[in-house]
This record gives C-alpha cells, sequence and structure tokens, in this order.
C-alpha cells in the first residue's frame, strides 16, 4: 500500500511574482475547502489543514504588500467554529 504524502513544514516561496503567488493562493484556498469538507464529514481534525491556513495567510500577506506575521488561528473562535 503507498504510503500518505506528508506535507512540506516550510510555508510557499512569497518571493515569486503576484500572478504566481494568486495561482498558489487559489490552490490553496481549493485544498482548504476539500481539508474541512472531509473533517466534517469524519468529524476528524487533520493536523495538515493548519498548515494550508498558514500557507494561505502567508500568500495572502504577500500579494497584499503586508508583512508576514505570525498569526493565532483560533484568536477568534475555538476550531469548532470553523
Amino acid at each position: 500500500m503507498d504510503k500518505r504524502p506528508e506535507c512540506s513544514s516550510k510555508a510557499p516561496d512569497i518571493t515569486q511574482s503576484t500572478e504566481i503567488l494568486k495561482k498558489l493562493l487559489d490552490i490553496e484556498m481549493e485544498r482548504l475547502n476539500t481539508a474541512v469538507k472531509i473533517e466534517k464529514e469524519r468529524n476528524i481534525v487533520f493536523p495538515e489543514t493548519s498548515i494550508i491556513i498558514r500557507d494561505i495567510q502567508k500568500l495572502n500577506d504577500a500579494i497584499n504588500g503586508d508583512e508576514p506575521q505570525e498569526k493565532d488561528m483560533f484568536k477568534f473562535g475555538d476550531i469548532n467554529g470553523y
């Protein structure tokens, strides 16, 4: 049986062009939608979902010219609140 792929601990390279960053953001948003859907169906939480969220935040900051910063994903509610 094939081993499940592992996610990278490195965030996307944000020095790419804005066009590339926007495409990467679209891909990450699709991944997040899929992950959340599966989590709700199976009533579980994947640790990889946190990595997807982190990558979305970094890409969004890079696209909008904001300084990358550590963000508390759960500051505005618990994980069950989505």
